[in-house]
């Protein structure tokens, strides 16, 4: 009897010191070790500020910005630089054309800035360089760069299409336009030179962003007013 128990005693240690050694040299537990070097310490502190900036949420202000009488919204971004961005509004640029991904152009105003390593450019996405740079971004890729974010356009169908490969002027407005038949008639008159630019000052009539009134802010403004 006294044999059979301490038999079983030390059947009982080998399968616990067995356990014991499995937790030990199982390979898995090795997968998890990380062994970083200097370099990559670097690397990852760099991505790890990126990473830890808090993110930005859509406010669902929206911008219009037209090239060539195509028009294509942009839903912004809820931070400052956006917001100085709108009080700039309404804004007609001239873009220059950049690696045939992007406009840009360097505003006469500097903008608050809080740049981040972006790591992606999407096709639409509105951005801040520096302090006083705007770009225009209308194709996809990867980037090393520092951008502010601004906002996105939110259809993309036919923006590469309409920015095409040269300089282009944009015309960027809020969203906040709301035009009445009382306005349509006014423009009306003007067109048919039964009123004065003088007796309209101030009026947003300009609706197409090429620096004046003409058939197709009628055009346009027509169009509004049926929307509605």
């Amino acid at each position: 009897m006294k044999n059979k128990f301490t038999a079983g005693i030390l059947l009982l240690v080998m399968m616990i010191s067995a356990s014991a050694c499995g937790i030990v040299d199982n390979p898995s537990q090795e997968v998890h070790q990380t062994d970083y070097s200097e370099a990559d310490v670097s690397v990852s502190t760099a991505d790890v500020t990126a990473q830890t900036q808090p993110s930005t949420e859509i406010s669902g202000d929206i911008m219009k910005m037209t090239v060539d009488g195509k028009e294509f919204e942009i839903v912004l971004e809820n931070n400052e630089t956006a917001a100085a961005l709108k009080e700039m509004m309404p804004l007609t640029i001239d873009m220059s054309e950049l690696n045939g991904n992007e406009k840009y152009k360097y505003l006469d105003t500097k903008l608050p800035s809080a740049p981040q390593k972006v790591g992606n450019i999407s096709n639409g996405d509105i951005m801040l360089y520096g302090d006083n740079c705007l770009v225009v971004f209308y194709d996809s890729f990867s980037t090393p760069y520092s951008y502010t974010k601004i906002g996105h356009i939110s259809n993309v169908s036919e923006l590469a299409e309409t920015l095409g490969k040269g300089g282009i002027t944009a015309f960027f407005r809020l969203n906040d336009e709301e035009y009445t038949v009382d306005d349509l008639h006014c423009l009306s008159d003007f067109l048919h030179g039964n009123s004065s630019s003088e007796e309209l000052a101030g009026k947003k009539y300009d609706l197409n962003g090429d620096n004046c009134w003409d058939v197709l802010d009628l055009c346009l403004m027509r169009k509004k007013i049926n929307m509605h």
